[in-house]
């Protein structure tokens, strides 16, 4: 599969004139909650040639492509290979205000096409704001808790995974102060003393139990899942504090370096 992919990359290049950067998986098999029903979550950063950026009309800042098994274009909804893309200057705006959807890319470890940027990834590891990760985690727990949990209807493991991935990245935030583990597994095994071990297991069986391509079976609500959810969103006592924003020199620098833009 890595080679179709570089192969769809190369031909996104062609079709755009742009240079891509980096690829990589930031889906469920990048969180290692994959199963064999799973599809593959592509995403990349690319750069135009510096005419192109200097021009009255901006040049388009996402591009997109979604595919069946095939490899043919189809819709979005149902897609085996959902690959998307952002501008180089709309990825550093983002990553300069710690956008996680932007770090995530540069933590994943599945990489398909190019690679990440090393500036970039010491970037976001040291000048994070770890109030803005913790928010954005919360409200990624909130929203899959109350839109497919709490209302009992329709309850799958997939939608325990992915409201505990809210929870458990930003718990990781307030009380280790670091990026959370891109694979999922790692984090909730590091977290002893703040998860309650019922859980923590709970957790990984059914990962496990996704993994045997039951990610999708209807489930009764789990009662010790739900309490903790539901403790979690009512306590806003773990928020971090703001960080102060980090100057962009670094960021600049090597935004300009990356397009050919003389720096003297």
């Amino acid at each position: 599969m890595k080679e179709k992919i570089r192969a769809i990359c190369k031909d996104i290049e062609t079709e755009h004139n742009i240079k891509i950067l980096f690829a990589v998986e930031n889906g469920s098999r990048a969180w290692r909650m994959d199963s064999k029903n799973s599809d593959f979550d592509v995403r990349f950063v690319f750069v135009r040639p510096l005419k192109e950026y200097i021009q009255i009309d901006n040049p388009i800042e996402v591009i997109g492509v979604t595919l069946n098994k095939e490899s043919k274009p189809c819709p979005p909804k149902g897609a085996f290979i959902d690959i998307s893309g952002f501008d180089i200057f709309k990825y550093v705006k983002m990553l300069s205000v710690s956008n996680p959807t932007t770090i995530e890319w540069l933590m994943s470890d599945i990489v398909y096409y190019g690679k990440q940027n090393e500036v970039f990834k010491k970037f976001a590891i040291e000048h994070f704001n770890p109030k803005s990760l913790y928010l954005h985690y919360k409200s990624l727990c909130r929203n899959n808790y109350q839109k497919y949990i709490k209302t009992e209807h329709q309850v799958t493991y997939k939608k325990y995974l992915y409201a505990y991935r809210g929870l458990v990245n930003a718990k990781w935030v307030a009380h280790k102060q670091t990026v959370p583990p891109i694979i999922f597994t790692e984090a909730i095994k590091q977290m002893k003393g703040i998860i309650p071990l019922p859980v923590m297991n709970k957790l990984l069986e059914i990962i496990d139990l996704k993994s045997q391509g039951k990610e999708g079976d209807i489930i009764k609500n789990i009662t010790e899942l739900d309490k903790q959810i539901e403790t979690f969103l009512d306590d806003d006592s773990e928020v971090p504090p703001e960080r102060l924003p980090a100057a962009l020199d670094q960021l600049n620098t090597e935004l300009r370096i990356v397009v050919h833009v003389p720096l003297g």
